[in-house]
């Protein structure tokens, strides 16, 4: 079912060389990666099944973005010498701009085994393990074939695997996504409401044109009926109003590209990572003609409104009332809009509401550690295969950092809460053969105090422990209950990996949120690192100032002192990765608040228009009513509670669309409901008040209407 099948693994490494070493984002792949993906290079070659073997293996292909900015975009860049993790490596090609199918690869290496080695065993033959499932695979099918024989076909092998080695691969199967849909699956949900929102807010405007072209159309009256009575047919003159609109409407898509050609930019650096990594985003020729052919179609959908209230004109009666007042038609026509546009701006403003109140509970978990005044980066020694080199090198770091001017403690652990990626292993209790989950943290002694995470029983791991008990492990509350339920877990053992290491349990710590703060914490087991090795650390540095970053520029250099050719990945403090752990919500909500806003000025604007357009039409009989002896305080109670019917009207429609629009957004939402009263009760009110407002001026002008003025103007 597979024409071709490749396998990569994604990780960091240090590229050195110049005056300042620099962290990138490597990839190695197996040779047929690129032939796969069926992209040529814009410079030189890409790997081939040569450079997959032992002496041939140190070349290099580049991103386009490192090409330009490490190398200027020169064409004499093939050939050229790279140090790399400290080896030297040949370039042999670059990339398009476009090309990032893992959406991480800065460069891409071959591997000497043609199969990407495992990050904490880069020295051993990847074909000789069986229980690391470490790799990222990819099939492009062949012709004809589709995804769900793809899938029978995997799951028969998955099962004869089974079968054929139970210890690796009892209950482990293979998964086979669409690459498309591994691209944007976590962007689906909040991409579906934004773009129905863009459709509510697009629905918004056109009823307001079309309120206006009614109210136009209105004021034609005597010219339609005059062309009528001139011998013009009804189609000429539909025609004539339909032209009219999708002109109109062709005015407004231009003025759209044209804000968006300086819009999407500034949104995009406004965006969260993962909607930024999609380079092909922007206006192309694609785009341009869907904008094309929405400008056409709303001006015809919505000028044709006016166009048929219209054509159904009677020549002789319109001439004869000589534009007293507007048509019965009209009135039922903006009517039915008025409430249209009330019942879609308050699904706006609910679904903006449900955000905004999601989002906030979001902000208000406690993630289990501290993280004002840290300042966090990735570090990687230079050599990755030795493990006493390793240690020795970020036992030297840590010291170094913590002898700084401002720096509380210094901690370290292979996987950051909140920064993305896991690790997690199963173990077993002695005597027993049931596995139980858990994520593995490689960590040093200082990192509980560096991070403020409460340690709740035992004690932290020592250096003591490393040197002579190197066996022991530190384990978090969701494991103890999970596994001793009702027992003190410490002093207990667990047992763990393919070795069948027996970890005496030492402390219990605080939980977690590492996947994300609207999940629940995993079960965790801590190891000491020493004993354990690990291809790069986070570093956490807990500073005495409340701008960690300050000490940067001194962090570095301590770092420097250790080994000059080292870089710090990614510099950041603590609350900025929080903040980008929830950026997509943040951005989703920020985005569904705006447009709510803008629906409900829309909103407001078409009420006001209407009732200032009635008010105007009802002149004479707002006189009528004031000569009969209405007071004012009646006129104005007439026109309010008219503009507040049709509220209500809208009001009612809305919520009924928002209880049903809500399915759509609850798996957006944190600590609520779908259907939470309070937000629907409140933000019906503040829509209902913002419509009153609307109401309120043309209401008061029409109570202040003089009834001999009005009457001698008819």
């Amino acid at each position: 079912v597979f024409s071709h099948f490749a396998a990569s693994r994604g990780n960091q490494g240090t590229l050195s060389g110049s005056d300042q070493p620099e962290r990138i984002r490597l990839t190695t792949t197996s040779s047929d990666f690129f032939q796969l993906f069926g992209v040529s290079p814009v410079l030189g070659r890409t790997l081939t099944k040569q450079d997959a073997r032992p002496g041939n293996d140190h070349v290099a292909v580049l991103s386009y973005e490192l090409w330009q900015r490490r190398f200027g975009g020169q064409a004499d860049v093939i050939g050229r010498e790279v140090v790399l993790n400290g080896e030297v490596f040949t370039i042999v090609g670059v990339m398009p701009h476009s090309f990032s199918p893992d959406n991480y690869g800065q460069l891409w290496i071959p591997s000497a085994w043609d199969v990407p080695p495992h990050p904490l065993a880069a020295d051993k033959d990847p074909r000789e393990m069986r229980s690391r499932n470490y790799l990222d695979v990819w099939g492009r099918l062949k012709p004809g074939v589709s995804i769900q024989q793809a899938r029978t076909q995997m799951n028969a092998i998955g099962a004869r695997l089974e079968a054929q080695y139970p210890n690796d691969n009892q209950d482990v199967g293979i998964a086979v996504t669409a690459l498309h849909e591994e691209a944007i699956g976590a962007l689906r949900p909040p991409l579906l409401v934004l773009m129905a929102a863009v459709v509510f807010l697009l629905l918004i405007g056109c009823v307001n044109v079309a309120n206006l072209l009614l109210a136009r159309a209105a004021a034609r009256d005597r010219e339609i009926a005059i062309r009528f009575a001139l011998g013009a047919s009804r189609g000429r003159v539909v025609r004539q109003l339909l032209t009219e609109s999708i002109l109109l409407g062709l005015i407004g898509g231009s003025g759209g590209v044209i804000f968006a050609a300086w819009g999407v930019p500034l949104l995009l650096t406004l965006g969260p990572a993962d909607i930024r990594s999609f380079r092909d985003i922007g206006l192309d020729y694609q785009v341009l003609g869907f904008s094309l052919v929405v400008s056409i179609l709303t001006g015809v959908i919505f000028g044709l409104i006016p166009a048929v209230y219209t054509s159904f004109f009677r020549p002789n009666d319109t001439l004869i009332q000589s534009g007293r007042g507007g048509t019965p038609s009209h009135s039922r026509g903006r009517a039915i809009l008025i409430t249209t546009e009330i019942a879609l701006s308050l699904l706006l403003l609910i679904g903006a509401g449900l955000m905004m109140k999601s989002f906030d509970n979001l902000t208000r978990v406690k993630p289990g550690f501290a993280s004002d005044h840290l300042l966090v980066f990735n570090l990687a020694p230079p050599s990755t295969t030795d493990l006493p080199r390793q240690t020795a090198f970020y036992r030297n770091v840590i010291e170094r950092l913590a002898a700084l001017p401002g720096v509380k403690s210094v901690g370290a652990v292979n996987r950051l809460p909140l920064a993305g990626g896991n690790s997690s292993r199963s173990f077993t209790l002695p005597g027993s053969d049931k596995p139980h989950d858990a994520d593995l943290r490689v960590a040093t002694p200082d990192y509980f105090q560096t991070m403020a995470i409460p340690i709740r029983r035992g004690r932290n791991f020592t250096e003591q422990d490393i040197a002579t008990s190197p066996h022991v492990a530190v384990i978090n509350e969701a494991l103890a209950h999970a596994v001793f339920p009702n027992e003190d877990p410490v002093g207990k053992y667990i047992v763990q990996g393919p070795e069948s290491t027996k970890l005496q349990i030492v402390g219990v710590v605080n939980n977690v949120r590492h996947v994300g703060l609207e999940r629940l914490p995993n079960a965790e087991v801590y190891l000491p690192l020493g004993p354990i090795s690990w291809p790069s650390m986070f570093v956490t540095v807990r500073t005495e100032t409340s701008n960690p970053l300050s000490l940067l520029p001194a962090v570095q250099n301590a770092v420097w002192t250790v080994d000059k050719n080292v870089a710090l990945a990614e510099p950041r403090t603590m609350e900025d990765v929080m903040a980008g752990s929830v950026a997509n919500r943040k951005f989703t909500m920020l985005l569904l608040t705006a447009f709510a806003g803008i629906a409900v000025i829309l909103a407001a604007i078409g009420l006001f228009g209407v009732m200032s357009y009635s008010v105007v039409q009802r002149a004479r009989e707002i006189g009528v009513r004031r000569a009969l002896g209405a007071a004012r305080t009646d006129i104005f109670n007439l026109i309010v509670r008219e503009g507040m019917l049709l509220t209500g009207f809208g009001l009612v429609l809305g919520i009924v669309g928002a209880i049903a629009m809500t399915r759509w957004i609850a798996g957006l939402l944190f600590g609520i409901s779908a259907t939470d009263l309070p937000t629907f009760c409140a933000l019906s009110v503040f829509l209902a008040l913002i419509a009153f407002l609307a109401c309120w001026w043309p209401a008061r002008r029409a109570s202040r209407v003089d009834p001999i003025v009005a009457l001698r103007s008819e």
